[in-house]
């Protein structure tokens, strides 16, 4: 009695362990770029924080409060920051308080919905 594989069984398991390999390559990929997105995703929202804060540790001028409907009572602003693209949005909170809305959106069209809004102290102007 011969022991051993024939050469046919070894061309069998070896087409078989080439398909699990390329298999399991093509997930480890996969893997990899689901990884490298959601590091580029959590740049971009400590990018928008890093901004926000910035307008709290040194308030921006109030913008102009509404008067009415038509008053365009809001400023906005672009801004880049390590290639990736925000606008600022300012709008004034009713009131009589030195306080407004900053609103961060991302605008480069990468990240769904990624706004950050927060009220923040502005600094009043003189300016009529």
């Amino acid at each position: 009695m011969k022991r051993g594989f024939t050469l046919m069984e070894v061309l069998v398991a070896a087409v078989i362990l080439a398909i699990g390999a390329a298999g399991i390559g093509h997930v480890i990929v996969g893997f990899v770029q689901i990884k490298d997105r959601e590091a580029k995703k959590g740049l971009a929202l400590l990018t928008a924080v890093e901004l926000m804060e910035e307008q709290v540790a040194s308030p921006s001028p109030c913008v102009k409060p509404k008067r009415d409907e038509a008053d365009a009572s809001r400023y906005i602003s672009p801004v880049s920051r390590q290639g990736i693209d925000f606008t600022l949005s300012f709008e004034r909170v009713p009131g009589g308080a030195p306080l407004q809305w900053v609103t961060i959106h991302e605008t480069s069209g990468r990240w769904d919905n990624l706004t950050l809004k927060r009220i923040v102290r502005c600094v009043e102007t003189d300016s009529p």
